[in-house]
């Protein structure tokens, strides 16, 4: 089953998925995966990187071939300095066929826009 997502660190504000906290078809599964893995990239992109992990985690617990959560969960990881966590979820990413040209995309997004933030240090 799918949770209502409640953490007490979270304020941000998300849309009731009307499929979570039942019990689900695997389409309503896949649909609450999108919901978390949504979350994911919102915390992620406000810093919030232990909220982005359990979210792209139960992402990943609802459609355990959900490459793209791996990927993101990975960097999130490698952000908070985790690599063997980031290591190993960018591997499942890839092994599940996330494209080479797309995960390096993001990389090089990830890589100038951290360049911008932190500078030469």
């Amino acid at each position: 089953m799918c949770e209502n997502f409640r953490l007490s660190k979270c304020n941000v504000k998300f849309p009731r998925n009307p499929y979570c906290g039942k019990k689900m078809t695997k389409e309503q599964n896949k649909r609450c995966a999108e919901t978390y893995y949504n979350r994911g990239l919102v915390h992620s992109e406000k810093g919030k990187l232990e909220l982005a992990i359990a979210a792209y985690t139960k992402a990943i617990e609802l459609k355990p071939d959900y490459a793209e959560a791996y990927y993101n969960r990975g960097g999130a990881f490698l952000r908070l300095g985790e690599r063997e966590k980031a290591k190993s979820d960018i591997a499942t990413a890839r092994k599940m066929g996330l494209s080479i040209i797309i995960a390096s995309d993001k990389i090089k997004q990830n890589y100038d826009r951290a360049w911008k933030i932190l500078g030469n240090i």
